[in-house]
């Protein structure tokens, strides 16, 4: 019962930030505030970037983008692809709500009761893997995709 109370007080909190958010409250977007909102978009994932202290080269490798795109999207001459924000948001425990609307956490904390059994047991193995183990593992994902 307590997991159901969490839920609710965090599904209302969302539900009251988006009613109050300047976009998501808006029915259609003109091209002033869809402007606005991917400037805020870029100021984010720049946001992001520097708490991360790392280099838009190494932000795009992470995300397997290349560095003069993740420039262009920063300084505004190119707005990021949802695939570019999936990926980076998955890399680095973002929020797509954050990054998106600035709405929630920040950063996405999930904890192991929070994964499938197959999942936790799969993150408990690489801790524990040697790097031949873990090399194995690497090249069939690699054979899969």
């Amino acid at each position: 019962m307590e997991n159901m109370n969490k839920s609710t007080e965090t599904d209302s909190q969302f539900e009251s930030g988006y009613m109050t958010h300047p976009i998501l409250s808006e029915n259609i977007l003109d091209e002033k505030k869809e402007e606005d909102f991917f400037v805020q978009i870029r100021m984010r994932i720049k946001d992001a970037r520097k708490t991360l202290r790392i280099t838009q080269k190494e932000f795009g490798e992470s995300a397997g983008i290349d560095r003069r795109y993740v420039a262009k999207v920063e300084c505004g001459s190119q707005n990021p692809s949802f695939r570019f924000l999936r990926n980076i948001s998955i890399k680095h425990k973002l929020s797509l709500d954050w990054l998106l609307y600035g709405a929630g956490q920040k950063n996405v904390i999930l904890e192991d009761s929070r994964y499938s059994e197959e999942l936790a047991s799969f993150k408990k193995f690489l801790v524990k893997a040697s790097p031949e183990e873990i090399e194995s593992v690497m090249q069939m994902i690699k054979k899969s995709t």
